[in-house]
């Protein structure tokens, strides 16, 4: 908002509130943040009690977790998509795909249950979509993870659609252990550190996603899937 749209904004609040504009600031001193607790909270906890808080607060969202190496993550995958009944699964077009050596796992795959489609942004935003809406699994791979409330944080790119973690009724997350922070005060430092290093390849959208989709916003009856997957599994890579 340019300045003169900030003032007459002001000034028809002031109005509403029986106010002379001339009563308004026109500069507003920012808050000290520096003696909050933000920057000091579970500053203590060593890496083993970042993880076990993580997945304590998966626990209590709903969310499955397990652990696996580099060398079984495809192995590890394999089974988490058999546990939530196979079906279509749809993946970005991530350095971690290859680095992993998924792809090999998915192409090498024999199982008629299970098909496995690569997110392609040379077909253009539709069709991925189309392709996405009635897959039955999504697999991403976010930035890291937020220990307090068992979130990851999840961008997209022009590989990474939004759609995949989203559409699909289960969402896997493979992620770095090492990556995950015990708080959002050092996941936004991460994030502006990123964007320093490289403003024209930072992400186009990032979000937090904490566990299954759920609200409570009727009456305070909890009801699972209203905004997103109705399952979620993270795979943390130690």
């Amino acid at each position: 908002m340019d300045e003169a749209k900030r003032k007459v904004f002001v000034e028809r609040l002031s109005r509403a509130l029986g106010r002379e504009s001339s009563m308004c600031p026109s500069y507003v001193e920012g808050f000290d943040y520096s003696n909050g607790p933000q920057a000091t909270m579970y500053q203590d906890l060593n890496r083993d009690e970042v993880i076990a808080m993580f997945k304590a607060e998966c626990d209590k969202n709903g969310t499955k977790y397990c652990n696996t190496t580099p060398e079984k993550l495809g192995e590890t995958l394999i089974s988490v998509i058999e546990e939530w009944g196979n079906g279509k699964v749809i993946y970005p077009n991530a350095p971690e795909i290859e680095q992993y050596g998924l792809k090999a796992v998915f192409e090498n795959d024999n199982n008629d249950a299970r098909t496995f489609i690569e997110w392609n942004a040379a077909k253009g935003r539709e069709e991925n979509i189309a392709q996405t809406q009635d897959a039955d699994v999504g697999i991403t791979f976010p930035l890291g993870g937020i220990a307090e409330t068992a979130t990851v944080v999840q961008a997209s790119d022009a590989g990474t659609g939004r759609s995949i973690s989203l559409l699909p009724n289960t969402h896997i997350a493979i992620l770095r252990a090492d990556s995950i922070m015990p708080r959002m005060t050092q996941t936004m430092e991460m994030l502006t550190e990123k964007f320093k290093e490289d403003p024209a390849n930072f992400a186009s959208n990032v979000v937090l996603i904490s566990g299954p989709s759920n609200t409570a916003d009727i009456e305070l009856i909890r009801v699972n899937g209203a905004h997103g997957p109705l399952q979620v599994t993270y795979i943390l890579v130690d």
